[in-house]
């Protein structure tokens, strides 16, 4: 992938499971400088950057050397999607900047356990497959198959999702299903920009275990990650 590659990362400053949760303390570092660190240490990653509309979380950054995205409080609300941020990052970067092969890779911060060693495998995976205009999407496979799912109609009755005889099946005979964890997207922004959006269908699976994967939300989600941290250091 003979790209310039960069890595964004979205911290905007409230949050409603954990009060400025990308600041939260884990372990005594704040929940940023996990994925901060990780992708300041992949080697293939040019340059860092933090999008955020918080002044406290962008003084912190800068200490960190990554490049600052000032995000507009409208694109850092609860209804603000990923899509918009991207969206903003590619609008704010200078004409050079973007007029090169560029790629990003998207790194939330609330993936603590998601490291250098995840990102760079996931770089080489995306390398390997041959073909530069493919992207990637971290996933983890699903505790329960969605082929055994139902909706319910507007009659109140169960109607299947998929054909009614794989609700029926065996879950062993059933094909495995994966969901995005969040930890991970790669993308050309060229085809971004193309899709309107996080290009999905036909990317690259990067499959995580569901340690890895985990998302934090609540305070029981950083109290998990402390004590694996914990456990992984003893």
């Amino acid at each position: 992938m003979n790209r310039k590659i960069v890595a964004l990362i979205p911290a905007r400053g409230r949050s409603k499971g954990v009060h400025r949760k990308n600041l939260h303390l884990v372990c005594g570092i704040p929940l940023i400088d996990y994925t901060i660190n990780a992708a300041l240490s992949v080697k293939e990653i040019e340059e860092v950057y933090v999008s955020s509309d918080d002044v406290e979380i962008i003084e912190h950054s800068q200490t960190k050397g990554v490049k600052i995205i000032n995000r507009p409080a409208h694109y850092a609300t609860d209804q603000s999607s990923a899509v918009s941020v991207v969206n903003h990052f590619l609008e704010t970067l200078p004409n050079n900047v973007q007029k090169q092969n560029l790629v990003i890779i998207y790194l939330q911060p609330t993936s603590p356990l998601r490291n250098k060693e995840h990102i760079s495998k996931a770089i080489k995976l995306i390398n390997g497959n041959g073909n530069g205009d493919s992207g990637l999407v971290s996933v983890v496979e699903m505790d329960k198959s969605p082929y055994k799912s139902f909706k319910i109609d507007k009659n109140g009755t169960l109607k299947s999702l998929f054909d009614e005889h794989l609700s029926n099946a065996r879950r062993q005979d059933l094909p495995t299903t994966y969901i995005p964890n969040g930890a991970i997207y790669i993308f050309s922004a060229e085809k971004f920009i193309k899709h309107e959006g996080f290009p999905s269908n036909n990317s690259i699976p990067y499959v995580m275990s569901k340690v890895d994967s985990i998302d934090v939300d609540t305070m029981n989600d950083i109290k998990t990650v402390e004590q694996i941290l914990i456990n992984y250091y003893e």
